[in-house]
């Protein structure tokens, strides 16, 4: 119960990395804002049981679903004013809500698909932090902004122009922000996963020449588990990482180490 007391705020929570994120945190005693376009997790990804925030109560926990789309700043704004209403203040905010749509080369992707992906992934993220830090701010004792960014942050992936710059310029608003909103005690992390079994690698996962191929890219032989990016998530909120901001913190199975 290493988040007693904490109130955190989790967008993209219904299915994945998000909704591990915040069991996780509900697990540890925070009381959480599961914030998503829909409550019901992606029937695709293999996530068990019913919305992220019923999960939490029927395990004794707290939580509050909102219906909320990063791209549209009131919906934002609503998620993190529900946490101030529903449980008196917020402490962590995890922007983890993003999209990755059929992947083109960039002579064939269509704008609008690229608009789309950028709006989600990146303005959602900026979105998240900007209304969350006002409120860390206003409270004046510190916080958490945790942003879920990506490998393809951090090293050349020959696929998915858009998914991968959008991430690329999270990485530019973590560090940026770190140096930003050190002086109000808020540190700024970002956490870089590799493939993760998720909805969003369903395709890889569904094609064995192509899965094998991402395997032999991880030196420890499987894909990650939502699980193992809610670990890094837990750390990036308790107080061991009281002194560690802006950071991007691979957690890809060696992807990035070889």
């Amino acid at each position: 119960m290493r988040l007693a007391g904490k109130v955190a705020l989790v967008t993209g929570a219904a299915s994945g990395n998000g909704r591990a994120i915040a069991l996780r945190y509900a697990s540890e005693g925070a009381a959480v804002v599961c914030a998503d376009v829909r409550p019901d997790p992606d029937p695709g990804g293999g996530d068990q049981g019913g919305p992220t925030h019923e999960e939490i109560a029927a395990a004794g926990g707290r939580g509050v679903y909102v219906a909320c789309d990063v791209t549209e700043g009131a919906l934002v704004r609503a998620a993190v004013e529900t946490a101030v209403r529903e449980f008196g203040r917020l402490d962590i905010a995890v922007a983890n809500a993003g999209i990755n749509p059929d992947v083109s080369d960039l002579v064939d992707e269509p704008w609008e698909r690229y608009l789309r992906t950028v709006a989600v992934n990146q303005h959602g993220v900026w979105w998240t932090c900007r209304e969350a830090a006002r409120q860390l701010i206003d409270q004046g004792d510190g916080g958490r902004l945790i942003a879920i960014a990506s490998v393809a942050s951090l090293v050349g992936v020959p696929a998915g122009v858009a998914y991968n710059s959008s991430k690329g310029a999270v990485l530019q608003l973590v560090r940026t922000l770190a140096a930003q909103l050190a002086p109000h005690g808020i540190t700024v992390n970002a956490i870089c996963p590799g493939w993760i079994r998720t909805a969003m690698t369903t395709d890889t996962q569904q094609d064995p020449e192509r899965y094998a191929r991402v395997l032999a890219a991880h030196p420890l032989g499987r894909l990650g588990e939502p699980e193992d990016v809610a670990g890094a998530a837990f750390f990036l909120a308790s107080d061991d990482a009281a002194w560690v901001t802006g950071i991007a913190l691979p957690v890809d199975g060696g992807y990035t180490c070889v």
